[in-house]
């Protein structure tokens, strides 16, 4: 039987607007293991981890490896690669801060990647949705987020991109990483937009553009247009809320990220997901 880890590197979640309780829940149910690295928030960030650890003692592993400020995503790469050392699964799946299963394909996920491990492939690209509570956007963006762990797997573009041994060209006719043989799949997460929290918006924008990523002019230019923008709330539409995550279905009121209590209630989570944890 095949063991799978979860990894994510975070920093000051809950000022930022990343729903990072949520994004761990998606997928704690199929991983044996969830390594969570925080960069040194000054939030609230370290109590609610810790009291996730509390919440589920036999699963979720906490680090401290700092993050430093960098040109282009330097410092959560190297948290990656940490994590991924530090992990005892054969399979790793990476789980940034913003990012949801749904609770409809998570067991199927689990049912394909022993799949993909019996057949020999070494990485699963999968679909994300880039989602607000007030629309879905068409467009598919396809990408790996499920690998093999290999001696030689190195991460850039903060996880956007796994690639084996020195950096190359990612595979010819998709977006980014190169992990071969990849199996390609429907299976969708769910990628809540930056602004789906107008209060967390610009201070978000602000600390990609000045800490983690000093050089990378799409995300300058992002912040100083967030500057001269007022964000107000948008009203969300139910028939796009029904669509997404039960996780974050309750979200869909909020102007700022809040962790809510009822995360941490086992019985809560099976009876809106129907997993069991």
């Amino acid at each position: 039987m095949i063991k799978i880890s979860a990894i994510q590197p975070i920093s000051n979640a809950v000022s930022l607007g990343y729903p990072f309780i949520e994004a761990i829940l998606s997928v704690l149910p199929i991983v044996d293991e969830f390594l969570i690295n925080d960069g040194g928030s000054k939030d609230k960030t370290s109590f609610y981890l810790k009291k996730l650890k509390k919440t589920f003692p036999d699963k979720i592993k906490l680090f401290n490896k700092p993050f430093y400020p960098c040109v282009f995503w330097e410092t959560m790469d190297e948290c990656i690669e940490f994590l991924i050392s530090q992990a005892n699964g054969d399979w790793l799946v990476e789980v940034q801060g913003d990012e949801i299963w749904h609770e409809r394909d998570i067991s199927k996920v689990k049912q394909t990647i022993e799949k993909a491990s019996e057949e020999g492939y070494n990485s699963i690209r999968t679909i994300c949705h880039w989602v607000r509570f007030e629309r879905i956007d068409p467009y598919e963006y396809r990408n790996v987020r499920i690998v093999r762990k290999l001696k030689n797997l190195k991460s850039y573009d903060c996880g956007d991109d796994f690639q084996i041994g020195l950096h190359g060209e990612a595979a010819k006719g998709f977006t980014v990483s190169n992990v071969p043989p990849e199996l390609a799949t429907d299976f969708a997460w769910f990628n809540l937009s930056g602004v789906v929290f107008p209060g967390n918006a610009l201070k978000r924008a602000e600390k990609i553009a000045t800490f983690f990523a000093k050089k990378e002019k799409e995300r300058q230019q992002t912040w100083q247009d967030f500057k001269s923008r007022l964000f107000l709330k948008e009203k969300p539409e139910p028939d796009v809320v029904k669509q997404l995550p039960a996780l974050v279905q309750g979200l869909a009121e909020f102007d700022k990220y809040k962790v809510r209590n009822e995360l941490f209630d086992k019985q809560y989570l099976k009876k809106i997901t129907g997993l069991s944890y």
